[in-house]
């Protein structure tokens, strides 16, 4: 089901919008298309100081928990990479030729 147009007064010269990215007021000449009005939208009420405080809280609490999993993360780099040089080390067959470096093209 197709939602009807709204009906407009055919005299009216003007129409009003509400803008979709900016919630702001507009009058608009309908002949000309062209932007006779702009109410800007009003402004949001600031946070209180007590929202402010809680969010700085989380906010610090987020920060020390990614701290300390990036340091229980380089705490175990060593072990991670020695494995990964152990387990590349076991596929790679011993009888290839090395791989060709840029320097050996000179």
């Amino acid at each position: 089901m197709v939602p009807e147009a709204p009906q407009r007064d055919p005299d009216a010269t003007q129409v009003t919008l509400s803008c979709p990215g900016c919630h702001a007021q507009l009058v608009v000449d309908i002949e000309t298309g062209t932007v006779v009005w702009h109410q800007p939208p009003p402004e949001p009420a600031q946070p209180s100081l007590g929202d402010l405080v809680k969010n700085l809280e989380a906010k610090r609490q987020e920060v020390a928990e990614r701290f300390e999993r990036e340091r229980r993360a380089l705490s175990t780099r060593g072990r991670v990479l020695e494995e990964k040089v152990k387990e590349s080390l076991k596929r790679v067959d011993p009888n290839s030729p090395p791989p060709l470096r840029p320097i050996d093209l000179d």
